[in-house]
């Protein structure tokens, strides 16, 4: 969708006005709303009233009152605004912006129309009765163009990880994704290597080649350097779970939803959003991200429960579950990362379903082994609205994870704390580097209404570890 900005909205097609409870009514709408009953519309989050005038059309959506106001608002607003606009098969709109509001929520307006826009088409054959709205022009009197460059970045960057997550896994195989990130680095300028499966087993990624020996389909481990030669700027990491299809590999999974196995890749494709999101807002960092790739399947060949693995830093593995592989992949990528000494390592991987009991759809589970890097992410979840909850790792989870025949073993035997218990056994790979967690299993996959998401696959994260990493730039 094509962002445009003016100082004023056209007397064609459709014109949507956020308003806040206490917002000056704009002299354009004021005598509409003169006869409108207040019970018909009190300036209700997400309320919305329309008006058809022929040649032009208002939509009102309410934004509550100002002492309660959030960035989310103005986004969901954008998001609402998308949505009517193709529901009215118009092929733009204008959306005023509230006066009342700071010029940074330009930013979150845009993404949420930027994310509402987004339709996954790719694989049907036709396309006539689905409408997608071509362009919104944002109307401010403030020059606000740096925030709509901002929200037009973060939210393409998170419809690009989710039109990767959606492809299936006869499409997406750990080599086509190489592919495609070779592709995106050479258009943005930043550094690609591809480890595939020969060098993986000189290096020692025991984790990764397990997970992989029953598919037909090679692994491979993705390195992505963005401004790895300027050896001045702080050096950050990010790390994506990318199971392209989770069978459950010898320990197979129930037939019911396995479909929604491609999503197992969302992490890695997030790392992929938020290497554009960087590279397009030219953020003033080093920034490494590895991506594990690797297809579980079941075979004659295939990783069995009882077989011990030696992950990249030497520690050995007890298998006893082969569904519980991502945590075997990421074990080589983090104790990988570890090596480069960087200020901090973030992964993101829909690793646990057991994230989903304890905090439901509406949040990610978040571990850490340091306070700020915490908080960092707590406000930047504020901020985008993919919000996290910190859960505990003390020692004694760790103890859980000890096995009696290796150093360590992939799941714990107690049915208990499962996410908990996943995060206690990465930690043993990062060394004493600053890590984050991020259990993203019940947050990638959008299954029920949603202001500015479809049904799908949800890219959420890209925006959260992009804001992160924009906040250390103003700290340095």
């Amino acid at each position: 969708m094509k962002i445009t900005t003016s100082t004023s909205h056209g007397i064609f097609g459709l014109v949507c006005f956020p308003l806040l409870l206490e917002s000056k009514i704009p002299s354009v709408i004021s005598g509409l709303l003169k006869d409108v009953k207040k019970e018909r519309f009190e300036f209700k989050l997400g309320q919305t009233l329309f008006f058809d005038l022929g040649k032009v059309k208002y939509l009102i959506v309410g934004l509550g009152k100002k002492e309660e106001f959030k960035a989310e608002f103005i986004r969901r607003a954008g998001g609402i605004a998308t949505r009517y606009c193709a529901s009215l098969k118009e092929g733009e709109f204008s959306l005023v912006f509230p006066s009342e509001l700071e010029s940074e929520c330009v930013s979150a307006a845009i993404e949420g129309a930027v994310l509402a826009s987004y339709k996954s088409t790719e694989f049907k054959s036709k396309t006539d009765d689905i409408f997608i709205v071509s362009k919104m022009t944002l109307v401010c009197s403030k020059d606000v163009g740096a925030f709509v460059q901002r929200g037009s970045i973060l939210g393409n960057a998170q419809n690009y990880a989710r039109f990767l997550d959606e492809k299936p896994a006869n499409i997406a195989t750990p080599l086509t994704i190489a592919a495609e990130a070779k592709r995106l680095a050479k258009e943005l300028g930043f550094k690609t290597t591809v480890f595939e499966e020969k060098e993986l087993e000189k290096m020692g990624m025991g984790g990764i080649l397990g997970v992989c020996a029953g598919s037909a389909n090679e692994p491979v481990l993705l390195k992505l350097e963005y401004n790895s030669d300027k050896k001045n700027l702080p050096l950050y990491c990010i790390v994506g779970k990318g199971v392209t299809f989770d069978t459950g590999g010898i320990s197979i999974k129930p037939s019911k939803n396995m479909h929604e196995m491609k999503y197992d890749k969302t992490g890695a494709m997030n790392v992929l959003g938020v290497f554009k999101a960087v590279s397009e807002l030219a953020l003033p960092v080093r920034l490494l991200g590895l991506m594990p790739m690797v297809e579980n399947m079941p075979s004659g060949v295939a990783q069995r429960p009882g077989d011990i693995v030696k992950a990249y830093n030497g520690k050995t593995i007890e298998v006893l579950n082969t569904d519980a592989e991502g945590r075997l992949i990421l074990a080589d990528a983090l104790a990988y990362a570890a090596e480069h000494k960087p200020e901090f390592i973030i992964d993101m991987a829909t690793l646990t379903g057991a994230i989903v009991v304890s905090l439901g759809r509406f949040a990610i589970g978040m571990f850490s082994n340091d306070d700020a890097l915490s908080q960092s992410l707590s406000d930047a979840g504020e901020n985008t609205h993919e919000r996290v909850w910190r859960l505990p790792l003390w020692p004694e989870y760790g103890e859980f994870m000890k096995s009696d025949f290796a150093d360590l073993k992939n799941i714990s035997e107690l049915d208990e704390a499962g996410s908990i218990t996943a995060a206690a056994f990465l930690k043993e790979f990062v060394g004493d580097c600053k890590w984050a967690h991020l259990d993203i299993a019940a947050v990638d996959l959008v299954k029920w209404s949603h202001p500015y998401l479809d049904k799908g696959a949800s890219g959420i994260g890209v925006r959260l570890v992009t804001n992160v990493l924009e906040s250390k730039c103003k700290k340095n």
